[in-house]
């Protein structure tokens, strides 16, 4: 058996049907970290019958001044784990051919889970457990970097997802009663979820920007994602969505509102149902005032959440989104946009519409808690992968390559 550099097409035949590829193994995502310094080869492992047993995206990058490379196959190998033969034997061929492109260092952080956890972060009794992979990885010389609980490696370890294969009726039932609340309000506020052309990219910068200033985080700029749409859109590996409001028919469905409100308190004799619907005519007026903000805002057509999903073959990842704060808790426009997203990915014949990361610290006081508190509001289940390893292929320019690392803060 041998390692071989795939062309495109003999990569995408081969890892189309592995139950661990994601997203960041699909063909194109090497193309957009090519843009930020990384160089990508597809490799794979073939057999004498020219079949291909394993194979993986692996990104390479440069160590200044030396000609020495560290290598990264984000979120590892495409491989039967369980194969401890295969396993090994891959493993002794690829370190071979790394250290012949001089790679001083190789980390990898497989889209494999541990154990079987379910929506509250508790091991299922009984399920699966893959601890016997980590234990076979350190044998052959990789280094652990633990279970960590929060976002220390370069990948999220926990992450909560969403099997969807029943009927969405069916799905419906396990959601949160302010989740299911709130996602019906679709129809009146007018909010429809709609993909984002290349053109339209600002859209969605100005409202992750929007909630960047919010939480205090940096944002990538427009080019990135102009390089993932180039990349990725092909196949719909990536899309930019938004959730946008209709002002217009907003305004008409809430003054409709208003009016019943008012011809119900005419007619109402009971002081307890007058009462009652004062107090929706209030909050209708509240919306009123705010849907003419939106028009002052946006004119016709109020962009109020976006988001980019990336999708593998068998889930949509819901990777990033961001919000118009002014008026999220008012219209509700992200728990709009992930029900018309779990619906288009059931449309898609997925398996999983993934919420991505979380931390697998579940108390109440954990800083990220409601990022967690959020997402299981559809039900669903806690992911914890097997963490990232490293491999050193070159002692003395890991060494530089540490020491470099902490210069850079």
């Amino acid at each position: 058996m041998r390692i071989i550099e795939l062309d495109k097409d003999t990569y995408i035949k081969y890892s189309a049907n592995n139950s661990l590829i994601s997203f960041q193994q699909m063909y194109g995502w090497g193309k957009v970290k090519e843009s930020t310094g990384w160089k990508e080869l597809l490799l794979g492992y073939e057999d004498d019958n020219i079949e291909i047993l394993a194979l993986g995206s692996f990104l390479l990058k440069k160590l200044p001044i030396f000609n020495s490379y560290l290598c990264y196959s984000n979120r590892g190998y495409l491989i039967d784990y369980t194969n401890t033969e295969l396993l090994t034997s891959f493993h002794k061929d690829l370190i071979s051919y790394l250290k012949s492109k001089n790679v001083f260092m190789l980390i990898i952080d497989p889209y494999l889970p541990l154990k079987e956890r379910d929506i509250d972060g508790d091991i299922v009794e009984g399920g699966f457990d893959n601890t016997s992979v980590v234990d076979e990885l350190i044998k052959l010389g990789y280094k652990h970097n633990g279970y960590n609980l929060y976002y220390e490696n370069l990948q999220p370890r926990w992450l909560f997802r969403l099997n969807i294969s029943k009927p969405y009726e069916d799905l419906e039932k396990d959601f949160k009663k302010e989740a299911k609340r709130r996602s019906h309000k679709k129809n009146i506020y007018a909010i429809e979820t709609r993909e984002l052309k290349k053109e339209e990219l600002p859209i969605f910068i100005d409202l992750m920007e929007k909630t960047a200033d919010r939480r205090d985080f940096d944002d990538r700029p427009l080019s990135y994602y102009e390089n993932m749409y180039d990349a990725l859109h092909v196949g719909n590996v990536v899309r930019f969505m938004v959730s946008e409001m209709d002002t217009k028919k907003c305004k008409e469905n809430i003054l409709k509102e208003i009016e019943t409100n008012k011809n119900n308190i005419a007619k109402y004799n009971s002081p307890g149902k007058i009462k009652e619907e004062e107090v929706t005519l209030q909050a209708n007026e509240k919306l009123l005032a705010q849907i003419e903000e939106c028009i002052s805002l946006y004119g016709d057509k109020a962009p109020l959440s976006a988001c980019c999903i990336m999708s593998s073959y068998k889930e949509m990842v819901f990777l990033l989104a961001g919000n118009d704060e002014r008026f999220l808790q008012t219209f509700n426009s992200s728990n709009i946009m992930v029900t018309d997203l779990i619906k288009l990915a059931q449309s898609e014949q997925k398996e999983y519409f993934n919420f991505y990361g979380i931390t697998g610290d579940f108390s109440k006081d954990n800083p990220y808690y409601g990022l967690y508190s959020y997402k299981r509001q559809y039900g669903g289940e806690v992911v914890e992968l097997i963490g990232q390893f490293e491999y050193t292929i070159n002692k003395l320019f890991k060494t530089i390559y540490n020491i470099a690392s902490k210069i850079r803060g």
